[in-house]
């Protein structure tokens, strides 16, 4: 794993969500020689401490960071650069969480307008806003939306986020890159972990199940298709 950092990964914070604790994951990060990695636990910073506690022992840099759900449903990852960016993060968090029903964090493109600073935000997997456009085929609205991302944050800030473990995903890459190149913007690679190993890959779905009031097997695509989450 020499050169790489998972900068997209969820702990059981992220509730019925994630099956690993931040613990797991910083142990599972050592034992792959990562020197850092980051926590982006859905709309919150539950399992920070704890996280940042266990990572500081285990001499990996810890990365404080979230995935926030975007008016209408997206989702982009942010990363805190800064004690800026830290103070910003919970700001975006507190707002998301207080304006909208419990359960449903939403963040209103005029609150990151307002409060960007110190952070470096990610596009998302295959539910960020930039993907969603290109899957339902609205080439001008990806674009759209790459540039006002960019504008607000700085092509040094705002990046492409790829991954690859879903089928379907290698076209879903190409339009990604070339939406990249096109715009002039970076790429990183994640995995969207959500287990520090493929054996966590059951939890998950049981945890799956129970958040949509369902068996496993009647999960269909609510379920993720394979063990490549960690």
């Amino acid at each position: 794993m020499a050169g790489y950092v998972e900068l997209h990964a969820h702990s059981h914070f992220s509730f019925l969500d994630g099956a690993s604790s931040p613990q797991e994951l910083i142990r599972r990060a050592a034992d792959l020689s990562m020197p850092a990695l980051a926590l982006t636990d859905h709309d919150g910073l539950y399992g920070m401490v704890r996280f940042v506690m266990e990572a500081r022992e285990a001499g990996i840099q810890p990365i404080v960071g979230a995935e926030l759900t975007t008016d209408g449903g997206g989702h982009l990852t942010l990363l805190v650069q800064d004690a800026s960016g830290f103070s910003n993060l919970c700001r975006l968090i507190s707002r998301s969480q207080l304006d909208h029903s419990k359960g449903e964090a939403s963040l209103a493109r005029e609150q990151l307008e307002a409060h960007h600073r110190g952070l470096i935000a990610l596009s998302g997997g295959r539910n960020g806003e930039i993907s969603q456009a290109i899957l339902r085929q609205d080439w001008p609205a990806a674009l759209e939306t790459g540039r006002r991302y960019a504008a607000l944050l700085g092509r040094e800030r705002f990046f492409i986020e790829i991954q690859r473990h879903l089928v379907g995903a290698k076209r879903l890459e190409q339009r990604l890159t070339e939406l990249a190149e096109y715009l002039g913007l970076g790429i990183v690679a994640t995995n969207d972990v959500h287990y520090a190993t493929p054996e966590g890959r059951p939890l998950q779905d049981v945890l799956t199940g129970i958040r949509h009031s369902l068996p496993i097997h009647d999960l269909g695509s609510r379920r993720r298709p394979n063990a490549e989450f960690y």
